[in-house]
C-alpha cells in the first residue's frame, strides 16, 4: 500500500466522520441516533456496561486467539448483508405500528426507542460492513499491529451488534404484546 493511498483514505474518513457527526445535519445525524440509543440505558448502568464495555473484554480475548482473515470477513459480510436487510424490514414494520392510533404514551415511547435501537443497530452493521470491505480490499492478513487493531474493532462491533439484537428482540416482544 503506498503513501498516497493511505493519505487519501485518511482524508476521506475524516471528511466522512465530520459530515456524519454534524449536529442537526440534514444528511444523516448519526450523533443524535447514538445519543438517543444511549439514553435508553440511562436508568440501568449495568446494562450499558454489559452491552458496550464487556464486549471490549471479549474482543481482546478473541483477538489473542485469532485475528480476522479472508474467510472470516467473507462470512461476516454475508451475515451482515442479511442483518441489514432484516433491520430495514423491521423499520418498515415499526412505521406501520406508528401509524396506528395508540394514545398510550408509554407505548409511543417504547415504539420510538425500538425504532432508534433498530436504526442504531443498522448503523453498527453498516459500519462493520464498511470496515470489513476495506480490510478485504487492502488484503493484508499477515500478523501486524494494523491487523490486530482492525480485528479488535471488528470483533467488538460484531459482539455489540449481537447484544443489541437482543435489546431489539425484547422491545419488539413487548410492543407486539401491548399493541
Amino acid at each position: 500500500m503506498n503513501n498516497a493511498s493511505i493519505i487519501l483514505f485518511i482524508v476521506g474518513m475524516v471528511v466522512s466522520i465530520f459530515s456524519f457527526c454534524l449536529k442537526m445535519s440534514n444528511f444523516l445525524d448519526v450523533r443524535s441516533i447514538f445519543f438517543e440509543h444511549f439514553r435508553v440505558f440511562k436508568g440501568n448502568p449495568l446494562q450499558l456496561v454489559s452491552i458496550f464495555f464487556v464486549p471490549v473484554l471479549f474482543s481482546i480475548s478473541i483477538l489473542n486467539v485469532h485475528c480476522v482473515n479472508n474467510e472470516i470477513l467473507n462470512n461476516l459480510n454475508i451475515v451482515l448483508s442479511i442483518l441489514i436487510a432484516m433491520f430495514f424490514s423491521t423499520l418498515s414494520i415499526l412505521c406501520a405500528f406508528a401509524d396506528r392510533d395508540n394514545k398510550n404514551s408509554s407505548y409511543k415511547k417504547l415504539l420510538k426507542e425500538t425504532f432508534n435501537a433498530t436504526i442504531f443497530e443498522a448503523l453498527i452493521c453498516l459500519l462493520l460492513l464498511f470496515i470489513s470491505f476495506v480490510t478485504l480490499f487492502i488484503g493484508e492478513f499477515k500478523q501486524s499491529l494494523y491487523l490486530e487493531i482492525i480485528s479488535g474493532i471488528i470483533y467488538y462491533l460484531a459482539i455489540v451488534a449481537v447484544l443489541n439484537i437482543l435489546v431489539i428482540i425484547k422491545r419488539l416482544k413487548v410492543l407486539f404484546e401491548n399493541k
